[in-house]
């Protein structure tokens, strides 16, 4: 059923007929080959043009690095059994939603004990986060100017880890430079916010820090990219400085005034059901948009 194709048949715009064009995949085609991929779309009166649905339209592997894949891995119909899964997941996220949401303000509770003179009127736990809120953009945008696009990183898990930690370390500031300024109102809504994403902050930067080093790396290294120049490059790419921070000091930088310094608390329930929340805004990102739309499969 799976048998190794070189080429595909896809619909062309106008006759209607089917062309033959070389795969990039050995792969082959899936159960159901991609009558979907087109929709037809009103252009006027007198004709219609025919719009490509699924960008990227890759058997499951993109760019080809995963034909050494089984194909059954990659695409094929939704498993009764997922689709089950998320029904009781989706679900069990509103039932089991804690009742009041708490969140302690960790930022306020702790400011009458530490020491404000650290850095320009601020105490150490402050300008850590300062630090790291800037160094979050600094990442970003050094990596949109070095890579020319970055507009797959936003929709990428680790993107959202990266934009997590950084959001959390300049919330947090703000609620410091708000109570400072006796905006007591805007402070409360700051820390608030800040506090409720430290769990998925630190449970994000640990997944991406571990997965991609100890599992992806090695697996895409050995197994997807040539030996040679292309490897050397992924190498070369891997270490640079975009990458290194979103998957090695991530999860350091996660860390700090988290899990360590004066402003640690314990987490409780609303920090696990937020953390659960994103987890399902995610997977309705990667399930309904990324795969099911674009057919856009990758290991994020």
């Amino acid at each position: 059923m799976f048998n190794n194709t070189q080429e595909k048949k896809r619909l062309v715009a106008g006759n209607g007929k089917p062309e033959t064009k070389p795969s990039r995949s050995n792969a082959g085609p899936t159960p159901f080959h991609r009558s979907a991929s087109y929709l037809y779309l009103p252009q006027d009166q007198d004709t219609k043009q025919r719009v490509k649905w699924l960008i990227y339209d890759n058997n499951g592997s993109f760019n080809g690095w995963f034909d050494w894949l089984p194909i059954w891995m990659r695409v094929g119909y939704w498993s009764p059994f997922v689709m089950l899964s998320l029904v009781c997941f989706y679900s069990a996220i509103y039932w089991f939603k804690p009742q009041p949401l708490d969140f302690s303000a960790t930022v306020l509770d702790k400011l009458e004990e530490e020491d404000a003179n650290y850095f320009m009127g601020m105490p150490q736990t402050t300008a850590i986060d300062l630090f790291i809120f800037i160094w979050g953009i600094v990442v970003m945008v050094q990596a949109k100017i070095s890579l020319g696009s970055i507009r797959a990183f936003p929709l990428s898990f680790t993107g959202w880890s990266w934009i997590l930690l950084t959001s959390r370390a300049g919330l947090e500031f703000m609620a410091w430079a708000a109570a400072a300024h006796n905006n007591n109102q805007l402070a409360s809504k700051f820390a608030t916010i800040g506090s409720s994403i430290r769990l998925v902050t630190i449970t994000n930067a640990c997944v991406v820090c571990t997965i991609w080093n100890f599992i992806l790396f090695p697996i895409i290294y050995f197994k997807s990219v040539p030996a040679g120049e292309k490897r050397r490059n992924f190498l070369k790419f891997n270490f640079g400085f975009f990458m290194t921070n979103i998957h090695v000091l991530n999860f350091p930088l996660a860390f700090v005034n988290i899990l360590n310094g004066s402003r640690v608390r314990l987490f409780t329930m609303s920090d696990l059901w937020v953390a659960y929340l994103v987890v399902l805004l995610y997977s309705i990102l990667y399930f309904f948009v990324l795969v099911s739309l674009y057919y856009f499969y990758w290991y994020w």
